[in-house]
Formats: C-alpha cells, structure tokens, sequence
C-alpha cells in the first residue's frame, strides 16, 4: 500500500471510532439517567465548531473556532472548548471553555473569560478579567467567579461583587410563588 491509499484508510478508521465514543457516551448517560431519575442529564450535549481535535485516544477533544455546545435549553458559547472524558470513555467529566465564554439559558445570561461545567455535579464556574457578568431580565451581578448551581437554580458570586437590581414589574410580583418549576423556556438554534 501506498502512503496515499492509506491515508482515506485512516481517516475513515478515525470517523468510524469518533463515531462509537459519541455514541456511547450518548447511550451511558441515557442509562445513567434513567436509574438515576436525573432529567437535567437527559439530553446529550451537542458541539459545533470549525475544528475538531481528538487526544490520549479521546480522553480530551478540543473543539476551536465558532465553538457552540447546546444541552437541553443551555447554551455555552466560546473560543475554545475542551472536553474530558473518563478513562473509559463512557462518560464526560468536565467541560472547559476558553476565550469570550457566553452561557445562555431562557432569560438568563453570562459572560466571562473561562468556563468549567462539571457534569457529576451540575455545576458551572465561570470566571472573568476584571470580572464575568450575569444577566437576568434588567439586573445585573458583576464578580470576579460565579459559581453556577444548575439543579438548585441559584449561584455564588465571589470576588468583589457589584449588583444592579431593577423593581420587579406587577406581572412579575403577582407570580405564585408555587411556579417554583415553571415551563421551560424555548431554545432557539443558529
């Protein structure tokens, strides 16, 4: 064999085993899931981006460029974005982006230099130079690390913190307190 019919070779080997590791993550966390009972890790997580790198055999994939990752109605945004699996690569651990993170979810949002999702414990680290910052509706919270509880709905912010909040409108103080799990907001694509 030749170097050039070797090459297509490789690169299909490559796709084909890129393939059965997201499948398989896919499939475990599904499982996982259902014993659990966990419906914040229901959903894959989808990646775009203009390039794709894959390390230590697909323990880390590094994803550049125009990164997008949507899970559910969240949406991270950045630079760079580095994904850690398990050594058996059954599961993904954490989640780092890197360089002009924006994190999205229904009326809330926040921005910040670098990001950490980690998976086992729903939770997301975002941190910022001078500061990241958090919107919701017209308030807003500036700190140095905002510690993002996903499950429990709330955060920590650390780090000299600055907060602007807005009165609440009549509509939004006649809310029952009762919508503790109000419906989920609708996710828009690119």
């Amino acid at each position: 064999m030749t170097l050039i019919s070797r090459r297509p070779l490789f690169q299909l080997i490559f796709i084909i085993s890129l393939s059965i590791l997201t499948a398989s993550t896919v499939f475990s966390q599904q499982s996982k899931n259902k014993k659990t009972g966990n419906k914040a890790n229901s959903s894959p997580v989808v990646i775009t981006s203009d390039r794709m790198r894959s390390e230590n055999g697909g323990q880390k994939i590094i994803f550049s460029g125009n990164v997008m990752a949507v899970r559910g109605d969240m949406t991270i945004t950045s630079d760079i974005m580095n994904v850690y699996n398990t050594p058996d690569k059954k599961q993904t651990e954490e989640i780092v982006a890197i360089g002009n993170v924006d994190i999205t979810q229904c009326d809330k949002r926040a921005k910040g230099d670098r990001a950490v999702y980690l998976d086992q414990l729903q939770k997301i680290i975002l941190t910022g130079t001078p500061n990241a910052v958090a919107w919701e509706g017209k308030d807003i919270i500036k700190g140095r690390e905002m510690i993002f509880l996903i499950e429990k709905d709330r955060f920590i912010v650390n780090g000299r913190v600055r907060a602007k909040l807005s009165p609440k409108s009549d509509e939004e103080k006649e809310k029952k307190p009762s919508d503790k799990n109000p419906k989920p907001c609708s996710h828009k694509t690119k």
